[in-house]
């Protein structure tokens, strides 16, 4: 059901991304994105790369220290998956900083070992300034 190289289904796939991202291990949720990522959220184009990913993560990483995010949930469907997941985290700035606590899922696709989409879906704030792009007319 699988055609990744080991057999990782989509699910194995994300639950080891999950656990690299909650140890900040940059190399490992690298190795697991395919280099054309293409990613939504709540429907819209989100990350095109793996290295928009990565900056997501750094962002998010940096905004809350102690980011970390729980998977409730799972169906395993071969090269898809879904999975529901709570994430939370403490903001580093000051007072009045919104809390990040925010349940959501994600549908997948992977190939070859690597995840190639990502739609998540959540309902946060919070987390729409870090893995939201910056519209082209801001950057100029």
């Amino acid at each position: 059901m699988s055609d990744a190289p080991d057999g990782r289904t989509a699910c194995h796939i994300w639950l080891a991304y999950n656990d690299a991202e909650n140890a900040r291990d940059f190399a490992a949720m690298t190795a697991l994105i395919a280099p054309d990522l293409q990613a939504t959220v709540n429907g819209r184009a989100a990350v095109s790369s793996a290295e928009d990913d990565a900056a997501a993560m750094d962002r998010l990483f940096h905004a809350y220290p102690d980011y970390r995010r729980e998977v409730m949930e799972v169906i395993d469907a071969g090269e898809r998956a879904t999975a529901r997941w709570r994430m939370t985290g403490t903001p580093a700035s000051g007072p009045g900083a919104a809390v990040l606590d925010i349940a959501g899922c994600s549908v997948l696709k992977a190939r070859d070992g690597r995840i190639t989409e990502a739609h998540l879906y959540y309902n946060g704030a919070a987390l729409n300034a870090i893995v939201a792009p910056v519209p082209a007319e801001v950057l100029g």
